[in-house]
């Protein structure tokens, strides 16, 4: 989610279930959510599957991060294509095929893609005719909501389609039906271009439907009969009513006929049309190429590169990269940086050193042990009066007790280098153990271990150790965030000349109003060639004249490339 707010991405995760209708392995499950991740060009590596079993079906759940590090989730006929993948899993795993509401779009995109025997297949799921294709009658998360709340949906719809059966498509007689199961129909809570749209919900609010979708009455007959059912509780005086229906009848009957006569006319033998036939059928001709061409697009998306000229395709290829490039700048960070989620707490950080070091510690203080034993022996043959050989054994008591404290400072040099080199206070890497310790280095371990006496004392209590380390990581934080700050202050220059970089790229896509029409030409032509830096040359060498407001001012939303408003040059 934060990866999608930095984006300006209004999503951050897409839901995917998938439920099949046979039984599939984890391992078959797994395996098509991965195609999905192919499909939508996703990264597999950042997906979360679960797979879990609800009243004897196994089925799953796919979570997809709309940002996939530098680009968004597809999503363009995503309920298409995700069927497409559904119905090729149905045939590879041998299962029944289900029929979808988009057979006859999969099957032409497969005949595409030279997969005839799979596009035949499912083409012959697709009904003949169009208006008997699969329909939902209420969308998933209603279904959801409903399975919540112990009601089910399905048995509800079915007797709703037979009270609008019974009624005769009669709005107080349904309405009458819908009481005798303590169900009522309202309108709904939308104020945008469906307001009229009404629900069908329970006594206790519970939502069951809209009624268009559940008796599948389009919308504008539904209108229709409101207005009958308004009218026929307004006033006494019914006569405006029966007058505008009457007119909206005659208008329909003369639409009906005008277009029968029409279509008797396409049908007829030309050598038998009139001349004022054949007129009328060129007018109508005319008009429908008019009416197609009002509808057609009247831009390019840069989705379909092909259907641009070729210098623009050139032009556009360049100016991603350019962009791209830019934007690398601007995102790039510290590798000490934490790029999303707050900073671990000292406390925290401190525990986790703690229980790494454990092995440490417990080296550490054996061998403190071992010097206070090597130390209480040559005390206690220091005392003794009368012990045989008693300066040898002396002798030998020094030398390991020099020993130990050898051993007891080389492990103390190992454990402070290594908590300093892991939280980067030191760049040395710490040398390994060397016990027992060569005698000539005896002498340095011992110097070492002289002028670290509070330091070994601080770290062989257990409190005292805590302490110590918590103050090295507030150090270790204090130190990344200067070095952090130093090396955003040094990149500042950089991370400016690729936003002005960015700026003069969003003038080039979309040239400002303010500019003249010679300049505003100029670039036109230039990015009709191709030639995308002497389009950038252009603008720059415009505003250095002064005669444009800089682009810093301009609203951020009125920058875009996402038009091209001719697909060829000129």
């Amino acid at each position: 989610m934060k990866e999608a707010r930095r984006e300006g991405i209004r999503y951050g995760l897409r839901h995917i279930a998938f439920n099949p209708a046979e039984p599939m392995t984890d391992e078959q499950l797994a395996s098509f959510a991965e195609r999905i991740c192919a499909e939508l060009s996703a990264d597999p590596s950042r997906m979360t599957l679960v797979i879990h079993q609800k009243d004897g079906s196994t089925h799953g759940h796919l979570l997809l991060p709309e940002w996939q590090d530098d680009h968004v989730l597809s999503s363009r006929f995503s309920w298409q294509r995700l069927e497409k993948i559904a119905r090729l899993e149905e045939i590879q795993l041998g299962h029944a095929l289900v029929a979808g509401r988009h057979d006859n779009a999969i099957a032409k995109a497969l005949r595409a893609d030279g997969n005839h025997d799979a596009a035949d297949r499912i083409a012959a799921l697709a009904p003949e005719d169009r208006s008997t294709r699969p329909v939902a009658a209420y969308t998933s998360q209603a279904r959801r909501m409903t399975e919540r709340q112990n009601f089910d949906l399905s048995t509800a719809r079915r007797e709703i389609v037979k009270f609008w059966q019974v009624s005769d498509n009669d709005l107080t007689a349904f309405r009458q039906f819908l009481v005798t199961r303590n169900w009522h129909m309202r309108s709904g809570d939308r104020t945008d271009r469906r307001r009229d749209a009404h629900i069908i919900e329970t006594q206790d609010g519970t939502l069951i439907g809209s009624f268009t979708r559940l008796t599948k009455v389009r919308t504008k007959d539904f209108r229709e009969l409101l207005e009958k059912e308004a009218a026929i509780h307004a006033a006494t005086d019914l006569r405006p009513v029966a007058r505008r229906l009457k007119r909206s009848d005659l208008r329909r009957q003369q639409r009906a006929s005008a277009t029968q006569a029409e279509q008797d006319l396409l049908w007829a033998e030309p050598s038998l049309l009139s001349e004022q036939q054949k007129q009328r059928l060129a007018e109508r001709a005319q008009a429908e190429v008019k009416a197609i061409q009002k509808h057609l697009p009247s831009i390019v998306s840069p989705l379909y590169p092909e259907k641009l000229s070729e210098g623009f395709q050139i032009y556009l290829k360049d100016w991603k990269r350019e962009i791209q490039a830019a934007r690398a700048v601007l995102n790039t960070r510290h590798p000490l940086e934490k790029r999303y989620g707050p900073e671990s707490p000292l406390d925290i950080q401190t525990h986790c050193i703690l229980q790494m070091m454990q092995d440490g510690w417990k080296k550490l203080r054996h061998a403190n042990h071992a010097v206070l034993q090597a130390r209480k022996d040559l005390n206690d043959l220091a005392t003794q009066k009368w012990a045989f050989s008693k300066q040898r054994k002396i002798s030998e008591a020094e030398k390991q007790l020099q020993q130990t404290l050898a051993q007891l400072a080389e492990i103390l040099r190992y454990v402070v280098e290594f908590i300093l080199y892991h939280l980067g206070l030191s760049s040395r890497k710490p040398a390994s153990l060397q016990i027992p310790i060569p005698m000539e280095r005896e002498m340095s371990r011992q110097h070492y271990l002289e002028s670290r006496q509070d330091l070994l004392q601080t770290l062989l209590s257990e409190r005292t150790r805590r302490n110590w380390i918590k103050d090295r990581c507030r150090e270790a934080e204090q130190q990344h965030a200067r070095l952090i700050e130093k090396w955003y202050v040094e990149r500042q220059p950089e991370k400016d000349r690729a936003e002005a970089h960015i700026a003069a790229l969003l003038d080039v896509a979309q040239p400002r109003k303010a500019l003249p029409d010679t300049v505003r030409n100029t670039i036109r032509d230039l990015k009709k060639k191709g030639q995308l830096r002497q389009s950038l040359d252009a603008i720059a060498a415009f505003n250095a004249r002064g005669l444009v407001v800089p682009t810093s001012h301009m609203p951020n939303s009125s920058r875009s490339i996402g038009r091209h408003h001719n697909p060829e040059p000129g």
